[in-house]
């Protein structure tokens, strides 16, 4: 599973005091590397003139909503 992030032009100069919320989005999850990095291509060809940059980034996904614990050892 990949996520797909749009990250507004106007974070490049991000502050610590600022909510992440408002400028990182997430556009897509898709099941392949490759879905992701064709997403992010099309979308940066797409929106080239607005400042935005794409990215994407491998995640798990849990079904039962919690990651599972490992045995000790």
């Amino acid at each position: 599973m990949f996520v797909v992030f749009r990250v507004d032009g106007d974070a490049v100069e991000f502050r610590p005091s600022e909510d992440p919320n408002s400028f990182i989005t997430i556009k897509e999850i898709v099941d392949t590397e490759a879905e992701a990095v064709a997403e992010v291509k099309r979308l940066g060809d797409l929106n080239s003139d607005k400042g935005a940059r794409y990215f994407f980034q491998s995640a798990k996904y849990f079904t039962s909503g919690v990651t599972p614990r490992r045995p000790p050892g």
